[in-house]
């Protein structure tokens, strides 16, 4: 288990109860997470868990026998834990189910630590590969609003020059909306994915006055 007190905190809001949250930042965890299929079944277990590997098969529509591979390899680096069993309906005997540490799996603080940063990479490939799977079917799905107060698929891509003030601005934002989309687990609405990434980039004007 990651030792809490010393884990990083987002210092613009101290009130964040830390309890709730699992920070990852073990190498062999951040490396098991460089998979768009092991960061969806993060994902779904962070969502519904506790569920069986069956469970987590029809959710995420792959096979059980690859839903077991990659369980195996999130339970040894401790990212999902065994939460006991339950009989399904129609099942013979109690399934085994899984589950993660916590619902809010952090792992942007690894960007803090500068021997694990390039390792983060993977993840955020990961991530934006996975996203790029989620739009994608999520264009073919009747449930689709593209617009109004129910938008679930959308999109977007801006450069900017933003002071120091709006950047934070920007970023309470950003923190505002991954505390509604964890708030939002176990509300019982149909599932979304949301991704974002944010980097500077090369600035050519300060470059030239150098």
């Amino acid at each position: 288990m990651i030792d809490m007190k010393a884990a990083p905190r987002h210092t613009a809001h101290p009130a964040s109860d830390e309890a709730d949250q699992y920070w990852v930042l073990r190498e062999d965890q951040i490396d098991c997470l460089s998979s768009a299929v092991r960061m969806t079944l993060i994902d779904r277990l962070a969502v519904d868990g506790p569920m069986s590997a069956e469970e987590i098969a029809r959710a995420i529509s792959l096979k059980p026998t690859a839903v077991y591979h990659h369980l195996a390899k999130l339970t040894r680096c401790g990212l999902v834990l065994e939460a006991g069993k339950r009989t399904l309906p129609g099942a013979k005997k109690p399934q085994l189910l899984y589950n993660t540490p916590s619902p809010k799996m952090r792992l942007m603080g690894a960007l803090n630590t500068p021997e694990l940063a390039p390792r983060v990479l993977g993840c955020v490939t990961a991530t934006l590969r996975q996203a790029d799977r989620d739009f994608t079917a999520g264009l073919n799905m009747g449930s689709a609003q593209t617009d109004g107060a129910q938008r679930n698929l959308g999109f977007f891509r801006l450069a900017a020059r933003p002071n120091a003030a709006t950047l934070e601005a920007i970023n309470d934002h950003l923190w505002a909306i991954a505390e509604l989309m964890w708030q939002a687990g176990d509300e019982g609405g149909p599932p979304i994915s949301l991704a974002w990434s944010m980097a500077p980039l090369p600035d050519p004007e300060r470059q030239s006055g150098e």
